[in-house]
């Protein structure tokens, strides 16, 4: 009994006041299987509440949350909100960013420092085990800096501004092409872009609702589609348990013509340099159609990261970046929907 109400619950949230039944959105599938609410957390979605749920991932390395929160006002003024990419990153809760600006230089890419940590870090590294998430030929030429002389974390530090400048002009110019092939762990590298192809397969929201915002992410820069408004920026943050990580990412939102009533922005990782091979983030704007005067929509959001190493055991990681995700995603659609 108890399953058939919650597969009842997936379909219609029942309205706090004892109205009418709210009707939910499609949501969407992962790794071949439709998300479904919970009888609890359909009850938590008709309260105001976010919904928010960890995900069975067939890749061990995967970590995936799906969360959806009812928000009122209309969805072109929450898009309005988005595009402004400063505002939006700082209400998604990240408060050291930078956004890349065309062309990129190196003034532009923030203040990065080598603190002693680090630099015994990087003088360690080797390919296949490195605390960095770099290429080889990186991790030889930042350990020759540091050792060229007591100025060599300063010179590594303006080294590492300009490289992320150029990186990101080559990733403008040639796109998944020219993403990094990580040599930290394990053997034989890990290209960043199929990373992100394998993130991008496991869940079929796009294909079917936004195919040429897929195709845009997929063969950047070409194909872009005519409303697409994106940025490229770089963050540092830190998941609770887990050293402060610096990412770089490209983040695309369009309303696909042929879905009216949707607004989907698309986060994709293209480098991080602690854990993460890849990072993939689907925020989806849908209109609701209980909403009276059309003022309100449903946020849904889909986040995958795959890590480089995610063990269990007595050290728990993977439990604990589950938790911290999970509770990530509560905070950041409890966030949307203040005014």
């Amino acid at each position: 009994m108890r399953s058939l109400l919650a597969m009842v619950c997936t379909l219609l949230v029942p309205s706090v006041q004892g109205g009418p039944p709210r009707a939910l959105p499609k949501l969407p599938v992962f790794e071949g299987r439709a998300i479904a609410l919970t009888a609890e957390q359909s009850a938590a979605l008709a309260r105001g509440e976010p919904a928010v749920q960890v995900l069975n991932t067939k890749d061990g390395r995967v970590v995936a949350v799906f969360g959806i929160v009812a928000i009122k006002g209309t969805r072109k003024a929450f898009v309005n909100r988005l595009t402004n990419f400063p505002q939006s990153l700082r209400a998604q809760g990240i408060q050291r960013f930078g956004v890349l600006r065309i062309p990129t230089a190196g003034a532009n890419v923030g203040t990065f420092t080598i603190g002693a940590n680090d630099a015994s870090s990087l003088r360690k590294c080797r390919t296949g085990k490195c605390e960095f998430k770099l290429p080889a030929s990186e991790m030889a030429r930042a350990k020759a800096m540091l050792d060229s002389g007591g100025d060599g974390p300063v010179k590594l530090a303006a080294y590492a501004r300009r490289r992320v400048a150029e990186y990101v002009s080559d990733y403008r110019a040639r796109g998944n092409a020219a993403m990094i092939v990580y040599d930290d762990f394990g053997k034989g590298g890990v290209r960043a872009s199929d990373a992100f192809a394998a993130l991008l397969a496991a869940s079929p929201y796009l294909t079917q609702n936004a195919p040429a915002l897929q195709r845009y992410l997929q063969q950047y820069p070409r194909s872009r589609p005519g409303d697409a408004n994106e940025t490229i920026y770089w963050s540092v943050e830190a998941l609770k348990g887990l050293l402060p990580t610096l990412t770089i990412n490209h983040v695309v939102v369009s309303s696909p013509p042929g879905t009216p009533g949707m607004t989907v922005a698309v986060t994709k990782q293209i480098y991080a340099d602690h854990y993460f091979e890849g990072m993939l983030d689907e925020r989806i704007i849908v209109d609701r159609r209980d909403a009276p005067r059309g003022d309100g929509i449903y946020l849904m959001l889909l986040r995958q990261y795959r890590f480089d190493n995610l063990p269990g055991g007595v050290l728990n990681i993977r439990g604990r970046a589950r938790s911290a995700l999970h509770d990530r995603v509560e905070a950041e659609l409890r966030r949307a929907r203040q005014p």
